[in-house]
């Protein structure tokens, strides 16, 4: 089978052929649309929207300028809702804990990331929280339907009511209420601060976090930090539509290329294209390149692909 994917190479284009060769290699048959670098934001979409699926490179973006991450714009104008931040080890990645299996589910429209600010007197600027019911249930009923269908246990909600009463006690109201539709399903609740301590703690304790946009970001960054860093710190961003779109979580043109940085994500991207057989492979590759010694910021992401290759 053929699949169509819109391809966004980001801050390291160099790394997308390297990637695209190995999906070739594992038996998967792309055709892949990527804009041209001067393309507008508008085709970008028009591609995305076609294709309802995209694998996306890190994008920094233009901090000085006040300007949005790329990604961030991408996912407000195509829709997505929800963020998973998958954080299991890669076999010979170096990581904290080798038995985490952690999902933080992330509502990504609204929360103080609704971008609503203002200086409302010089040298005083208001940022302001934005909660609703509507998106708290949508995020919610989506984490206990996914935790359901991965045979996951726990669902816990993460949250900081005990001091916003009225926008986090919407966001742990509204998910107890939907939790009764899961009785299978254990639920509990943790104050943010305290989750960060209890996972870095002992990352066993937990399964699902479901968290909101701000909350969300950070505890995905977190556990990422648990299994690899940003080599194993995929993003895979969801919409209503079906739309999937599959990102590096990390890394900057000003790092060290990083291959796994893009290749991760895009196995994701591959088991989401109903391509779980090739997405093993590609997977136990890589594991067997990490095994035998070789790390991928020690070598040229074109060796370390090479090697990958070979283990195919």
């Amino acid at each position: 089978m053929n699949h169509e994917v819109t391809l966004v190479p980001g801050d390291r284009p160099e790394l997308m052929p390297l990637v695209q060769d190995l999906i070739a290699r594992a038996g998967v048959s792309i055709t892949w649309d990527e804009p041209t670098p001067s393309a507008t934001h508008e085709s970008l979409l028009a591609s995305v929207r076609r294709t309802k699926c995209a694998l996306m490179g890190f994008q920094q973006g233009q901090r000085d300028e006040g300007q949005l991450p790329p990604s961030v714009v991408l996912r407000r104008d195509l829709g997505l809702f929800a963020q998973l931040r998958p954080a299991k080890p890669v076999a010979g990645l170096p990581c904290r804990f080798a038995d985490t299996d952690l999902l933080v589910v992330r509502e990504t429209t609204e929360d103080v990331y609704a971008h609503l600010e203002h200086e409302s007197i010089p040298n005083v600027y208001e940022s302001l929280k934005v909660t609703t019911r509507t998106a708290c249930e949508r995020i919610a009923r989506y984490a206990f339907e996914l935790a359901r269908m991965q045979g996951r246990k726990r669902v816990t909600i993460v949250h900081k009511a005990n001091i916003m009463k009225l926008s986090d006690g919407l966001f742990l109201r509204t998910a107890r209420e939907v939790s009764a539709d899961y009785p299978d399903i254990e639920t509990n609740d943790v104050i943010v601060d305290a989750l960060c301590m209890k996972v870095v703690l002992d990352p066993s304790w937990f399964d699902v976090l479901l968290c909101g946009n701000l909350f969300g970001d950070i505890v995905g960054d977190l556990v990422a930090g648990l299994v690899g860093g940003r080599s194993n710190a995929p993003a895979i961003n969801i919409g209503a539509d079906g739309t999937v779109l599959c990102t590096a979580g990390h890394g900057s043109a000003s790092d060290t290329p990083d291959l796994l940085t893009v290749l991760l994500p895009a196995l994701h991207m591959l088991r989401h294209l109903d391509e779980p057989a090739a997405a093993e492979r590609l997977q136990a590759a890589v594991e067997s390149v990490l095994l035998g010694g070789t790390q991928p910021c020690s070598v040229a992401p074109a060796d370390f692909a090479a090697k990958v290759a070979e283990a195919l």
